[in-house]
Parts: structure tokens; C-alpha cells; sequence
């Protein structure tokens, strides 16, 4: 009897498995083509790619010939631009490139493909942090915000980044959960290529310090020697990775450095609008909408905090960290875009379908004057809800990248049309004179009465006027459709 009720122990354990894998199969099976529809149609109705988008694929191409130099003069890391070249060359086997638009297109399918990779990872982290119902609606959420789309659309680096932060994240959840030793070196690994694509993915060492250093003075359900062994491995993966890149730049942030008089500058007053505009930017983000169920979904789930459980503790210092990070940018930069706080969005975003099912709960239970509301099927107000949220992301989502800037497009082909490949072009946006195909020079005043043609201005450039200027006149000139900004062409 007793091996009968351990076999049938067994099958039902199985049978549970198989139901689990067979479930996350149809969630992601879901969520990836919803996605990869998205990115295609997004993608393929492109107006014009971003600025960074232009300095990206620039990158590659003289990585392609002077790998070192090009890494030595830049500050820009070069991960994604060398996925870029890489995938230049491979769809080159396919079919011709064309000057422009192959790398563009290269640029813009290195970003998607690595925004449904990481759609993958960011769907497991929330199964592991709040079940598979809720990580399906959360993730779902992710791939239907138009700015989280637009991002893995675009010439960008924001969701290769990405992809190495959630995996790093989930390596170190999974490797503080299970106190798997190897995959604190795969988390360092995971961090040391993210770095390579942006230095902010170097984050992951910290929480895997913190945390080991917890199992280490303070709750040891670690040996001492694991949690220093797999402190060692993590940052080993690092370095094997990262370290080469360091010493060629001999710094470990080239482009912007913190130091401990950063932290001593968080005045009041700047902290204050720091976090003024991270509140901002999360609310645009989550278009507002999905804002109340976001703070209720996180004050739900870290009321009862133990920061003894690796769920909780690492999601709180991500999101710790990463609010100090913006503050730092902020008051030491004087920007944050949407784009720098869209990780700390990610990383909650399991907690807003909680926050919906709270409302859900609390709707139900709302009586009319007769004593009874209308409906009282609680999944039923959650679909309602959800459906509400997804219809006002869905006009954003139908937008073209970048539709108010097809006048840059539309100055780029007059230039290409009107101009010789050999003249060269003064201009502050590098877009105009890469989708031209024409050579371009930094818009100055000596560029301007020197060696440039032509130069294009648009609002907030220096005048073309003074003493010593050379007679410039008017050839081409067009206003945006919004009517707030216009791209004037001068020839000398």
C-alpha cells in the first residue's frame, strides 16, 4: 500500500508538471505573437528612427572596420551596435542591403528580437515572484504599453539591456532560492554582456552582494564559505565578460562616473523634483490608467515584507537602487527620460493585475440601494478592467514611430535630390544627412563659413547671421505638421 500511494504521489506531481509547462507554453505562445505583431507593424510603419538609433548604426559600420579605435573614440558601449553589424551581415547572406534601410532594419530587429527574448525571461521572473496568472496579465501589460513597444522597435539598446538585466535578475532569484552556486556565475555572466550594451546592467553585482552578504553576517541559512564562493563566481562571470572592455577604456563607467560627492549633492529641493518627474515618467508610461492598481498591487504585496525571502528582498533593492539611480541622473545631469525609468515599470509590473483583482474584489462587494450589485463575478470586473486598460493603449500603439518627425524625413529627401554625394552638410540632427546619404559635419559657426554647402537649421541652432558669415540663402524650407517646430535648408 505504501508504494502504491508513493507511485500515485508521483504521477500527480507529473501530471501537475506537465499541466504547468503545458500552460506556460500557451501563455507564451500568446505573448510572443501578440508581440512579434506588434513589433512587425510598428517596425514597418518607422517614419524615422531615433537620434541615438543614427549614432548606433554609425558605430557599427566603423566597427566593421576599426573595431579598436571605434570603441576607444566613443563613449557609447558596444554591445548593440556589434549586434547590429552582426545582423547586418547575416540578413546580407539573404538578400541585398540596401545603404540605408538594411541598417536600419538590421537595428530595428536586433531590438525586437530581444524584446520577445525578454518578454520570455520577464514572464518566468513574475511565475516565480507572483504565479503564472498574474505574471501572463503583467507581462501582457508590458507588450501592450506603447512606449514599451516603441522602444523595441526603434534603433535602440533599451530592450537588449533589458533581456541581460531580467536574465542576470532571474539567474540570481532563482540561484538565492534554490542555493544554486553555478548560477551566480551564469548571473554574472548575464551581467557582464548586459554591460556591454549599457554599464547600468552592472547593477546585478549589488544585489548579489547584498544578498549574499545578508546570508553572510545576518540570516545564515548559507555556509559562510557558499555565500563567499558564490560571491567569487559572481563576480568572476563579471570580469570574464566586462573586464577586457574595462581595461581598453581603463574605467569601468567611460561615460558617466559616480563618486560619493553625487550622493553628497542630493539636495532636498532637486531630490524633490527628481522624484516629481520619475513620477511623471512611470505615469506616462503606464498611460495613467493602470496607475491606482499599480500602487495598490505593490502595498498589497510588500505590507507583510520579509526581507529574509529572496523574492522580496531583490525586487525591493531593484527598485531602491533604481530610484536612487534617477534621482543621481537627475540632479546630476539635469534630464531622466522615460526611457531610463521604464526597468523600474518592468520589474512591478506583476503587481498591477494584483492591484486590478483588489479593485475587482472591492467593486463586487459595492451594494446598491437595493442591496445587491448588478455583478458579482469578480473574474468578470477584472476582464472589464483589464479590456478598459488595453483599449487606451491600443490608439497609442496604432501611432508610426516617430510621426512628427517626418519633416527631418521629408529635408532628407529634398537634400538626397537636390545634392551631390560630395557636398558636405552642416547639421545638428544627424538623421537628416544619414537618411540622405550625404556627409555631414557638426552645425558650428566655423563648419558654417567654412567647408559646408549647405547647412539646415531647425529651432534653437545658431543664427547663419553676423559680420563674417558667407552669403547664405533660403533653398528649402518646411514646418512640422504639429506647427512647433521647422527645418530651414541654407546654400551658400
Amino acid at each position: 500500500m505504501g508504494d502504491l500511494g508513493l507511485t500515485a504521489k508521483m504521477h500527480s506531481k507529473q501530471h501537475s508538471s506537465q499541466s504547468s509547462t503545458r500552460q506556460d507554453i500557451v501563455h507564451l505562445s500568446i505573448l510572443l505573437a501578440i508581440a512579434l505583431c506588434i513589433g512587425i507593424y510598428l517596425i514597418s510603419t518607422t517614419v524615422i528612427i531615433s537620434r541615438d538609433g543614427v549614432i548606433f548604426i554609425e558605430y557599427a559600420k566603423s566597427f566593421g572596420s576599426t573595431p579598436v579605435e571605434t570603441m576607444l573614440g566613443s563613449d557609447h558601449h558596444p554591445g548593440y551596435p556589434v549586434m547590429i553589424l552582426a545582423a547586418h551581415k547575416m540578413a546580407g547572406l539573404f538578400a541585398e542591403n540596401g545603404p540605408v534601410f538594411g541598417w536600419i532594419y538590421s537595428a530595428q530587429s536586433v531590438a525586437l528580437v530581444f524584446r520577445l527574448l525578454a518578454v520570455g525571461v520577464l514572464y518566468f521572473i513574475g511565475k516565480d515572484l507572483v504565479g503564472p496568472r498574474f505574471s501572463f496579465w503583467g507581462v501582457l501589460i508590458i507588450v501592450l504599453l506603447p512606449k514599451s513597444a516603441e522602444y523595441g522597435s526603434d534603433a535602440l539598446s533599451d530592450w537588449p539591456h533589458f533581456f541581460f538585466l531580467a536574465t542576470g535578475f532571474f539567474l540570481l532569484l532563482r540561484g538565492a532560492t534554490h542555493r544554486k552556486l553555478v548560477l551566480f556565475a551564469l548571473a554574472g555572466i548575464a551581467a557582464g554582456l548586459g554591460y556591454l550594451v549599457r554599464p547600468e546592467c552592472g547593477q546585478l553585482l549589488i544585489y548579489g552582494f547584498l544578498w549574499l552578504g545578508l546570508q553572510f553576517f545576518a540570516k545564515r541559512t548559507w555556509a559562510r564559505s557558499e555565500s563567499a564562493f558564490a560571491a567569487v563566481l559572481l563576480v568572476l562571470g563579471f570580469l570574464m565578460v566586462a573586464g577586457p572592455y574595462m581595461r581598453l577604456k581603463a574605467s569601468p563607467l567611460p561615460k558617466k562616473s559616480i563618486s560619493i560627492h553625487d550622493v553628497a549633492d542630493f539636495r532636498g529641493s532637486s531630490t524633490a523634483e527628481a522624484l516629481v518627474k520619475l513620477g511623471g515618467n512611470i505615469g506616462d508610461t503606464l498611460e495613467w490608467f493602470f496607475v491606482p492598481a499599480w500602487i495598490i498591487g505593490l502595498y498589497g504585496y510588500f505590507r507583510k515584507t520579509s526581507l529574509y525571502k529572496a523574492q522580496q528582498f531583490l525586487v525591493i533593492v531593484f527598485v531602491v537602487l533604481n530610484v536612487a539611480l534617477m534621482i543621481w541622473l537627475y540632479t546630476k545631469h539635469s534630464y531622466m527620460d522615460k526611457r531610463h525609468t521604464l526597468p523600474i515599470v518592468l520589474f512591478t509590473i506583476y503587481y498591477i493585475p494584483m492591484g486590478i483583482e483588489a479593485l475587482a474584489s472591492w467593486l463586487q462587494n459595492i451594494k446598491s440601494k437595493t442591496g445587491k450589485w448588478a455583478t458579482r463575478n469578480k473574474d468578470l470586473v477584472f476582464s472589464v478592467l483589464m479590456a478598459i486598460g488595453i483599449a487606451v493603449c491600443i490608439p497609442q500603439l496604432l501611432k508610426p514611430l516617430n510621426q512628427k518627425k517626418l519633416f527631418l524625413r521629408k529635408a532628407a529627401q529634398w537634400l538626397r535630390k537636390n545634392t551631390d554625394k560630395d557636398d558636405l552638410i552642416a547639421v545638428s540632427h544627424p538623421r537628416i544627412v544619414f537618411y540622405a546619404q550625404r556627409r555631414g559635419t557638426n552645425y558650428d559657426e566655423q563648419a558654417c563659413r567654412k567647408g559646408a554647402k549647405y547647412a539646415i537649421t531647425v529651432p534653437g541652432d545658431i543664427s547663419l547671421g553676423g559680420n563674417d558669415a558667407p552669403p547664405w540663402h533660403v533653398v528649402f524650407s518646411l514646418e512640422s505638421d504639429d506647427k512647433k517646430s521647422r527645418v530651414v535648408i541654407y546654400k551658400k
